[in-house]
């Protein structure tokens, strides 16, 4: 192996953690905040905003990859709010091309775009396949051929290099959040419950209005690796007997009525055969306990299924028509067929406006709601479809009639025995949310709240944030008249990114 940049020589390359690791040294607490530099690395996202991710990463490398998928779903569950700052650490000199094809497109406002499709050729770039990158997406070919040519990005990514060995960075990816390590090619909960801390700690510093927020955030931080790496996975398991948090989901998606006694939450995949052979059993709860019972169907799509999210965006367009329900019970009676044209004939079928509904798949207007939910859904807990949450109390998979049977009449009469008390049936749900655990990341407004209570302002504007990806304006506009400051410019411009316009 050739030492890259002849700055960094490891005497082998090893796949621990699911991340490249070049040697070995001390690890990052990850509690401990580190003086993490920028450098003169490209950037995305609001220069002030209170979240910055510095990463080090290489095209060369497969968990760096894999790991996209997660990032483009954190940058939906907090948009506006992160500034991504990305580093280059490559596995072998032969890396360097794709590393520099990434700089010099930025040197053009493409970084983004060549950052993507770069991942896209799975480790195999070469002069010829970055040049056809660029070309694709129209850069000047004359200056990108020169600035490769030139090697004008040698000098940038020798500092990564060596910012990267005085911190102790050995392996690729390398996430710092506000100057706190994740390392590798981690689950979204790893990144989420990270930055939920972060934002706290960035309102507080922000409330003292340094000049540069993240370098108030890491002015105090540990100059480089401090101790053994205790990065481990601390997947939030689902506690079968805890109550979680857990909201209404997307409008037009519940079934049953707004007091009802008893909410079941199923997160689930039209793609699923599991859901497919629940479907039937929570139809037969819901004859069974009527008006007592509600049921909320939230999108889980599950990214080795190639059609579910397409099948989400379409029972997202069936919902925004009012007609989810009957779309639903149409795709799960005819399992299996999920091609455009099948959902179609199910959308048909369903009784729906089918130009409006072409229209909404064509231009995937909801493609980043029902992510965004699936995004929450796996930053909860839930790894798997169909998981239920009755009253906030999770069922994991296909459960039979007989035990669901006895959870929900459990949860009923503990209702029945409040409403005996004095509790409204309406409050029953919001009350029980207020003491569960958790977070619904995905649209704070859907977690019913007594009535006296009112979001504060970061939830506020995610509700703002959730209403744009869904293209409702109104909605977003009454949410946006509560939000000043900092807050309303982070939703103004997450909505504009959407077409909508807060006034």
């Amino acid at each position: 192996m050739k030492c890259a940049l002849v700055l960094l020589c490891a005497a082998s390359t090893a796949h621990a953690g699911g991340a490249t690791q070049l040697g070995s040294g001390a690890g990052f607490q990850p509690a401990t905040v580190y003086k993490v530099p920028i450098g003169a690395a490209p950037t995305e996202g609001p220069a002030d905003a209170p979240i910055t991710i510095v990463d080090w990463s290489d095209y060369g490398c497969a968990y760096c990859n894999a790991v996209q998928d997660t990032l483009d779903r954190l940058d939906r569950l907090y948009p506006g709010l992160i500034r991504w700052v990305h580093r280059a650490l490559p596995i072998d000199e032969d890396d360097l091309i794709g590393l520099e094809a990434a700089r010099a497109a930025a040197a053009q406002g493409k970084f983004r775009p060549m950052h993507r499709r770069l991942y896209e050729l799975h480790g195999k770039v070469d002069r010829a396949s970055v040049e056809l990158i660029a070309r694709e997406l129209g850069l000047d070919m004359l200056q990108f051929r020169g600035d490769l040519d030139a090697g004008a990005a040698r000098e940038q990514l020798a500092t990564d290099l060596a910012d990267a060995r005085t911190l102790g960075v050995v392996g690729t990816p390398m996430f710092f959040i506000n100057g706190r390590a994740v390392f590798g090619n981690q689950p979204l909960h790893a990144f989420s419950n990270v930055i939920d801390q972060e934002l706290a700690r960035a309102g507080t510093l922000a409330a003292t209005h340094p000049r540069d927020l993240y370098e108030a955030e890491i002015a105090a931080g540990q100059p480089s690796a401090d101790g053994p790496d205790t990065q481990g996975d601390d997947a939030p398991r689902l506690d079968l007997a805890a109550i979680y948090r857990v909201g209404l989901g997307l409008p037009g998606q519940s079934i049953g009525p707004d007091d009802a006694l008893v909410t079941i939450v199923e997160f689930s995949d039209f793609a699923c055969p599991f859901c497919a052979k629940e479907a039937p059993v929570l139809a037969h709860l819901r004859q069974k306990f009527g008006a007592d019972l509600r049921l909320v169907y939230r999108h889980y799509p599950v990214l080795f299924h190639p059609e579910s999210t397409i099948a989400a965006e379409a029972g997202a367009a069936a919902a925004a028509q009012g007609k989810f329900w009957a779309f639903h019970d149409q795709v799960f009676a005819n399992f299996g067929k999920l091609s455009r044209a099948d959902l179609e004939h199910d959308a048909q079928a369903a009784g729906l406006d089918l130009k409006q509904f072409r229209a909404a798949l064509d231009d995937h207007r909801f493609h980043d709601a029902v992510m965004a939910e699936g995004s929450a859904g796996e930053a909860l807990g839930v790894t798997g479809t169909p998981t239920l949450f009755i009253n906030g109390q999770p069922v994991i998979g296909a459960a039979d009639e007989p035990i669901l049977d006895r959870i929900v009449q459990a949860h009923l009469d503990h209702a029945k025995d409040a409403v005996a008390h004095g509790l409204r049936r309406a409050e029953v749900y919001p009350v029980i949310m207020t003491m569960a655990q958790g977070e619904d990341r995905a649209d704070p407004s859907a977690v019913p709240e007594p009535s006296q209570l009112e979001m504060h302002s970061e939830d506020r504007g995610r509700a703002v944030d959730a209403a744009c990806r869904r293209r409702d304006t109104a909605r977003a506009t009454q949410l946006a008249a509560r939000l000043a400051g900092d807050a309303r410019k982070r939703a103004a411009a997450v909505c504009a990114g959407q077409g909508i316009d807060l006034p």
